[in-house]
């Protein structure tokens, strides 16, 4: 999956693998069992002062979350989230390394699935607050499919080949990190 992996224990920084500079890209985090989550930052240069901005949070112990990473961080931060982070892993690749949606799919954190095929309708079960977004292979026109702020089970459509990405709610965009469980089924036609 990754081009790049990197591991430590406590808060850190460290640089974009510079052959995925200036892309979007998927990151796994994760961290040890019965560990708590940690904080995903990006370094964005203004003139000359250097700021720090949220992106996501990891699951909660070898629970995996999917986050994308925006094209404009070259250079990323574990930082404290719920507690000081122990033993953290973060695993950076290509869109292209999201893995294909499967005919059922479950998880308690963010994931982003590739869908090639055509237009797909999918039942969604939702245990608490989530959504459901579908963007192109590049990131680009993304569009909220469904969004809740409580449980919920309803039926959506994959428009056709691009990203789903499952996350919590968050202006609109998705929120990466631990999310009560979900299940996304693919119906068949």
């Amino acid at each position: 999956m990754s081009s790049g992996l990197f591991s430590g224990r406590g808060e850190s920084e460290f640089d974009v693998p510079p052959a995925l500079a200036g892309r979007p890209l998927l990151v796994h985090a994760w961290g040890r069992f019965l560990g708590q989550s940690f904080d995903v930052e990006g370094e964005l240069a203004v003139g000359n002062m250097v700021r720090r901005e949220y992106i996501g949070r990891s699951g909660w112990g070898r629970e995996r979350s999917h986050i994308v990473i925006p094209p404009q961080y070259s250079r990323l931060a574990i930082t404290i989230g719920f507690g000081k982070p122990k033993r953290w892993n973060v695993a950076i690749g290509e869109l292209s390394t999201a893995p294909e949606i499967a005919a059922e799919n479950v998880g308690s954190a963010s994931r982003v699935y590739a869908h090639h095929g055509g237009e797909t309708q999918a039942q969604v079960d939702f245990e608490g607050h989530g959504a459901v977004w579908f963007y192109s292979y590049q990131w680009t026109d993304g569009r909220e499919l469904i969004s809740h702020t409580d449980k919920f089970r309803a039926a959506i459509v994959i428009p056709g080949p691009g990203l789903v990405a499952v996350g919590g709610g968050h202006s609109g965009e998705p929120g990466w990190g631990t999310l009560p469980p979900w299940k996304v089924t693919l119906r068949s036609t």
